[in-house]
């Protein structure tokens, strides 16, 4: 059996971003796409199994600090790691973008060894973290098991 594809939620609300980044990151990945922050938010209420956020900052209807700001509300950004896409280079854009929670930041134009090597990183990060959590529930259920066995 095949191990399925991870999958990258692309929020941007230029298609020609969304296409670039697709085509960058090739076949290798599950992609999704949403146009705004409302998408992107009806996306990962929806579907569970998200990997990966690529953020644009300048939205309409609901912009990439919104976004940000809900997913630390609803706890996803715990689960899902964000990495910020923005021609918007201002240190208190990036400030603001780690503040809330961002993984990393891509500034445009994009680099495809860039983008490719930090994608490839946060993923593998939270791969990681995410099998220290596993281990460390399985040490205490495992722990409180053989507690509860134990005569007193």
């Amino acid at each position: 059996m095949r191990e399925a594809k991870q999958r990258i939620l692309i929020a941007d609300d230029s298609a020609m971003n969304r296409a670039i980044l697709t085509e960058m990151l090739g076949d290798g990945y599950d992609i999704l796409e949403a146009e705004n922050g409302l998408q992107a938010v009806s996306v990962m209420q929806s579907d569970e199994n998200i990997d990966l956020l690529l953020l644009d900052i300048m939205m309409p209807e609901m912009d990439g600090f919104e976004v940000l700001a809900m997913m630390k509300k609803c706890h996803w950004i715990d689960d899902i790691p964000v990495i910020m896409i923005s021609a918007e280079n201002a240190s208190s854009f990036v400030e603001r973008a780690y503040d809330l929670g961002a993984s990393d930041y891509i500034s445009r134009p994009f680099d495809t060894a860039v983008v490719r090597r930090r994608v490839i990183n946060t993923l593998m990060l939270s791969a990681k973290q995410k099998r220290l959590v596993q281990l460390v529930a399985e040490q205490v259920y495992e722990k409180e098991k053989s507690n509860s066995t134990t005569p007193r």
